[in-house]
């Protein structure tokens, strides 16, 4: 039993990270119907911009510091991306957002590894304290990412049912005609919807950074997962990619555990070709209109 409880443990923990990384994709994509394939890599980029900013004697000893201005930055460049990148898009065929967004991939891998290198970066654990209860662990650090994730999407949550940008978020993703005819600008909302998912995925940087090494690549797997807990539970639906991201996490931590980790991945993207050829709009998805 508890080696089922710690498996459990290890399901909450990646699935926050999928979570975070989910949910960003899954706005983007219901704001502007693309996906931001560079999600991956900002995600590295926080957890290297928290590398870098330990390295600096004025805030390394504040932990907190250099998390918030990791994410702030992450935030920042949200802005940026969709400001350089595809606004300047509007209007231009569909395809051309799927070939910058390819494109973006790759410039932030490639400045990634000019600023930092292509080692193994570590960044240290502001406490290192492991919890026990029986043959059951889990470190300050790991329950710090559990935690922290369940603050962060309460949060989101909050502000896209009970605030008006929210609200306008939520109309624009499900019927943009309409949110038009009424109002909202679609301009404001991509460019919020970048901003909150950029910060997502830099806080998913940031708050893993302790837990695993860090370098370049570190964004690719937790990526294509994220688009498969996203596939699965409903493109545009937040609630669908948290669904999926923890049913995915399921997958993959079990059948790692008794089978095997090769077997771990055809599991993970075999649901998600099964979800697109029965259930294309997903669990919690709706048909866009």
């Amino acid at each position: 039993m508890s080696e089922i409880f710690q498996q459990f443990l290890n399901v909450l923990f990646l699935a926050s990270i999928y979570c975070l990384i989910a949910a960003g994709l899954s706005l983007i994509y219901g704001i502007m119907e693309i996906f931001n394939f560079a999600q991956g890599n900002i995600y590295a980029l926080g957890a290297y911009l928290v590398y870098f900013l330990t390295t600096l004697p004025v805030i390394s000893q504040s932990f907190l510091l250099v998390s918030m201005l990791a994410v702030l930055s992450m935030g920042l460049l949200g802005i940026v991306i969709d400001l350089l990148c595809f606004r300047p898009l509007k209007g231009t065929p569909h395809v051309n957002y799927f070939v910058v967004a390819l494109g973006l991939l790759m410039f932030l891998e490639g400045l990634i590894v000019i600023l930092f290198g292509p080692d193994y970066k570590e960044v240290r654990p502001p406490i290192e304290m492991t919890f026990s209860y029986g043959d059951v662990t889990i470190s300050f650090q790991r329950l710090l990412v559990i935690l922290g994730t369940a603050i962060v999407l309460a949060v989101l949550y909050l502000f896209i049912k009970r605030t008006k940008w929210g609200a306008m978020l939520e109309a624009m993703s499900q019927n943009h005609e309409l949110a038009a005819t009424i109002g909202i600008n679609l301009n404001r909302m991509s460019l919020i919807a970048f901003m909150i998912s950029t910060a997502l995925a830099g806080f998913a940087g940031v708050i893993i950074s302790p837990v695993s090494f860090v370098y370049p690549e570190m964004g690719g797997m937790p990526l294509l997962i994220a688009f498969a807990a996203i596939i699965f539970g409903g493109m545009s639906s937040l609630g669908g990619a948290v669904l999926g991201a923890f049913i995915m996490a399921f997958v993959q931590v079990f059948s790692t555990q008794y089978i095997s980790e090769v077997m771990s991945s055809m599991f993970i993207f075999g649901i998600m070709i099964i979800a697109l050829i029965f259930k294309p709009e997903g669990l919690m998805g709706a048909k866009r209109t």
